[in-house]
């Protein structure tokens, strides 16, 4: 299952980026689409992991699907943080310490 929404979310991805292509070519200002699906299908996999929405507030935060859409991580990193913020009940808003 988890595997068909990272497929799924790879897809919404890739059509969104390629609007975008379209729009810049045309010299138009443009954001995100599907952002809204891409978002629902995010929740999707944090929840099928066994997470919560506190759980994926935290995780996007963290920007690790940022990461992921942008190929700085892999799947198995993407998951391995998902399934850490869970088993470690990381939830809400990432802090951060000023140093």
């Amino acid at each position: 299952m988890v595997e068909k929404l990272l497929d799924l979310l790879d897809s919404l991805e890739a059509k969104d980026n390629k609007v975008l292509d379209a729009l810049h070519a045309l010299n138009v200002q443009g954001e995100g689409f599907l952002t809204e699906e891409t978002e629902q299908v995010e929740k999707l996999i944090v929840h099928v992991l066994g997470g919560d929405p506190e759980h994926y507030e935290y995780i996007r935060e963290d920007s690790v699907f940022m990461d992921y859409a942008n190929k700085e991580v892999s799947r198995s990193q993407l998951l391995s943080t998902i399934r850490q913020a869970i088993e470690n009940d990381w939830r809400g808003p990432v802090s951060y310490t000023r140093i």
